[in-house]
């Protein structure tokens, strides 16, 4: 079926006559009683009331700007069919994200009245109380082992089991993460299974996208949480086609302990077979220069007929994993790892959309399982559900990534920003440029002293989010670091491998700069720091974007281009898998600095190829940009100073 043709805010404000948005009686008062809990913004209520009207006939994709209010507006928008009984899937990013459009739903209950269940659900690794007695941060395969062989002697899953009166916590409305382990804690039983028995009540589940695309994970909630009168919600949307849906890595160093694991057991053939894939990868691959790629099938690395050998090995990792946790160990094997990896490999070795790469990545050897077939598995999520919301800031073009993600029937909804002169100086840096397989030292220098010009402009809090690690990289060869410091700057990097708590360690110690307007924040677009943080007010005023996030042209890259040019043609291939990825990349973190209308920033666009790719930046980005040299940065217009 095809796709209906996408409507932006100026026809949706068109048509209200004709959908009777200006009817009396107040906002929202069509399609709901309910109020909505703030102020309105502009186009809010128009927005909520079309999708409420289009779900009845099929599919959303909404596309709007950071500070629009995007959960708030969809959540008004499902009051009606919440109150009929239909359930709703909030899908996020990751489950450290799962308490935001709970934290809303408190909104709606405390300002309005609202009284619905919504509740957070995260995985066993983060909700196992055994889990915790070991001291350290287990990974979803060690915790589900240690759930799956204690459980019937669990004292917290017996205490459950006996039974808990849950009401008390029912009465506190919706229930964040914390709120549940909390109470499970308190009342010392299963914080897991605990949310699983409050799922059956709930009418608003938010949980991570693994529970919605990864049918190994979602089938445990089915059965208490229908999916199929669902609506779901899907967060940052722009995420999707990036998804690695059956992925796995190991690296250099599984390898090392695969084989110290098997020869501590005796097993001679397996640390044999172990010491085979470790020499041949290191023939094959020590020729990788850092962030290079090589494509390679399985059958280079193992031995011939290899499938005994490696369920050998698998039941060889399992008796370490058991061994490891009767002696209150973590039950971890790298035999086990090595095994199932290579175990997958040769089950997917040929099947189309599924590559095998060789990577070397912060100085090591990575060997991963890389899934791009996301088209073909979205489409059956989405039909699996009653309807779906799509939404992000960043979707542009909506045809092409209704496509790459498998949406074949939508009504799309278009947001303008709400973002003029009074809250940015766009610019655009005609004399810079970080195109070409390497940054010369010359282009480095130059990056570095219009940063620096910037820098002592602006005085406030800044960012520079660069094209990819390597040009980082050499920015810190050219002395970044010390340009910044000499202006008074605390300068802050993102690294690669960084834990989520050093991060989020690292963010606070950012913004609390924001006063003296001294912070600048170091790191990749599409990195932790350029995608998916908030930086409200003062706590980032200045956005620099050191290049186009363009991947680097390796045997990776080339494969998935090919792989889209497959199945959508050469030239839009090119377009999906390489430009459009890309430039919402580009547009994800210069958007950090603009969160809400009352926002003021500075935004430098430093490559001039931004000018051919205009029309796929945000429509503020277009009224506002002007051109510079690089040389008169240290000149621009502050917006906070204006007026």
């Amino acid at each position: 079926m095809r796709a209906e043709a996408p409507i932006t805010l100026t026809r949706l404000c068109s048509e209200r006559k004709l959908l009777g948005l200006g009817r009396r009686g107040g906002p929202g008062l069509m399609f709901t009683p309910v109020r909505f809990p703030y102020k309105p913004r502009p186009h809010q209520i128009e927005v909520a009331e079309a999708i409420a009207k289009e779900l009845r006939r099929g599919n959303v994709i909404l596309e709007a700007p950071t500070g629009f209010g995007k959960t708030s507006v969809v959540i008004y928008a499902l009051i009606p069919f919440l109150r009929r009984g239909v359930k709703v899937v909030w899908a996020v990013r990751t489950g450290s994200e799962t308490d935001r459009p709970v934290e809303e739903f408190k909104v709606f209950r405390e300002r309005v009245g609202l009284e619905l269940l919504a509740m957070s659900f995260r995985g066993k690794r983060d909700m196992c109380l055994l889990a915790k007695e070991f001291g350290e941060p287990l990974d979803y395969l060690e915790v589900s082992y240690i759930c799956s062989r204690q459980r019937s002697r669990c004292p917290y899953y017996r205490r459950l089991r006996r039974g808990v009166d849950v009401e008390l916590l029912l009465e506190r409305g919706p229930l964040t993460y914390g709120e549940v382990f909390e109470a499970a804690a308190e009342m010392r039983v299963c914080p897991y299974f605990l949310q699983r028995e409050l799922l059956r009540r709930a009418d608003v589940v938010s949980l991570s996208y693994n529970y919605v695309v990864n049918p190994s994970l979602g089938w445990s909630l089915r059965s208490i949480f229908p999916f199929h009168r669902s609506i779901l919600v899907v967060d940052e949307a722009h995420n999707l086609q990036g998804l690695n849906l059956g992925g796995d890595t190991i690296t250099e160093g599984t390898l090392r302990r695969a084989r110290a694991e098997a020869a501590e057991l005796g097993d001679g053939e397996v640390e044999s077979l172990v010491e085979h894939v470790e020499r041949k990868a290191v023939e094959m691959f020590a020729s990788l220069g850092e962030d290079d790629a090589e494509a390679f099938e399985p059958e280079e690395l193992l031995p011939p007929s290899p499938e005994l050998l490696l369920e050998e090995a698998l039941r060889a990792g399992q008796a370490i994993r058991e061994a490891r946790f009767r002696e209150g160990r973590r039950p971890r094997s790298s035999l086990y790892h090595f095994a199932r990896f290579f175990g997958r490999a040769l089950a997917l070795s040929g099947v189309r959309g599924v590559a095998l790469i060789a990577e070397k990545l912060g100085g090591r050897l990575h060997l991963s399982i890389w899934d791009m077939r996301a088209a073909e598995a979205f489409s059956e999520v989405w039909s699996s559900f009653k309807r779906v919301i799509l939404m992000s800031g960043t979707l542009s073009p909506v045809e092409a990534f209704a496509e790459t993600v498998g949406l074949s029937s939508y009504y799309s909804i278009s947001v303008p920003s709400p973002y003029g002169r009074e809250n940015a100086a766009v610019y655009l840096v005609r004399d810079l440029t970080t195109r070409g397989e390497e940054l010369s030292e010359e282009m480095a220098r130059r990056y570095v002293d219009a940063i620096a010009r910037l820098l002592s402009r602006v005085e406030r809090n800044a960012a520079v989010f660069t094209a990819s690690y390597r040009v980082q990289e050499g920015l810190l060869r050219a002395g970044l670091r010390d340009a910044a410091e000499a202006l008074g700057y605390e300068v802050f990097l993102e690294r690669r491998g960084m834990s989520g708590l050093e991060a989020a360690e690292m963010l606070r110690a950012f913004k609390s700069l924001a006063g003296e307007g001294r912070g600048l924040l170091v790191g990749p677009m599409g990195g932790r720091f350029a995608e998916g943080a908030d930086y409200p007010g003062e706590e980032l005023m200045c956005v620099f974007l050191a290049g186009i996030p363009f991947e680097k042209p390796t045997a990776k890259t080339r494969l998935y281009v090919e792989y889209y040019q497959e199945l959508y043609g050469e030239e839009k291939g090119r377009l999906y898998a390489y430009i459009y990825p890309a430039l919402r990349r580009a547009s994800q973190a210069l958007g950090r600095a603009l969160r809400s209308p009352s926002d003021k920033a500075v935004i430098v666009l430093g490559d001039y190829r931004y000018r051919s790719y205009m029309d796929l930046l945000p429509d503020y980005v277009r009224r506002l940009v002007e051109p510079v040299s690089h040389s008169d940065l240290n000149e621009v217009a502050l917006p906070w100073e204006s007026g």
